[in-house]
C-alpha cells in the first residue's frame, strides 16, 4: 500500500505545475477505508466530515470528525464466536498546504474515543497526499491518502473519498 500511495503521488508530482492553489474556505464529507497494518483489526469504515478555513495563501487550518468501526480479526481472538466492531470518534485539527493546483499535504493531530469497549481517549496523528478533483465551481472531489496512528492501538493506512464543497 505504501509502494501505491507512493507511486501515485510520484505521477502526479512529474505533471504539477509550479502553480499553488489559492484555499478557499469549504466543507467537506464522505466515507473512508481504514487498512490496518499489524493490528488486531480488520479493515475499517469510518464517515467523516472536514471543515477547511484558510489562513494564508497555500495554507489552511483543518478540523475533523466522525465515526468509525473496525473488525475484530476471528484468528487473534481465538474463536470462532464474532465480537462487536471497535467503535470510535476520531477528532483532529490540522494544516493543509496546497503544493500546486489540486495537490495538497495535509498533517493532523488530535484524539481517536473509544465509544463501546475501553472508552479511551487515543493520541492521533495523521499525515499524507490528497488531490482535489473539480466536479463544479465551488465542488470537487476530495481524494485523500494517509498514515495514521492511534496510540499504540492502531496503525492504518487511510483513503477516503469526499465532496467537498467549498464558499
Amino acid at each position: 500500500m505504501k509502494k501505491l500511495l507512493l507511486a501515485l503521488l510520484f505521477c502526479y508530482a512529474l505533471t504539477a505545475k509550479a502553480q499553488t492553489a489559492t484555499p478557499t474556505a469549504a466543507f467537506s464529507i464522505g466515507p473512508e477505508l481504514g487498512i490496518p497494518t499489524m493490528s488486531i483489526y480488520k479493515v475499517g469504515f469510518s464517515l467523516l466530515g472536514k471543515v477547511e478555513i484558510p489562513v494564508s495563501d497555500p495554507l489552511s487550518l483543518s478540523i475533523t470528525g466522525g465515526y468509525s468501526s473496525f473488525g475484530f480479526k476471528r484468528t487473534l481472538i481465538g474463536s470462532n464466536i464474532s465480537q462487536e466492531a471497535a467503535k470510535f470518534a476520531p477528532v483532529k485539527a490540522g494544516v493543509r498546504y496546497f503544493a500546486s493546483s489540486g495537490f495538497y499535504i495535509e498533517g493532523e493531530l488530535g484524539v481517536a474515543i473509544g465509544l463501546n469497549y475501553e472508552k479511551d481517549k487515543l493520541f492521533a496523528y495523521s499525515i499524507g497526499p490528497g488531490f482535489l478533483i473539480p466536479v463544479g465551481e465551488k465542488q470537487n472531489v476530495d481524494l485523500g491518502f494517509r498514515y495514521e496512528k492511534w496510540r499504540n492501538q492502531l496503525t492504518q493506512t487511510g483513503i477516503r473519498v469526499a465532496y467537498r464543497i467549498g464558499w
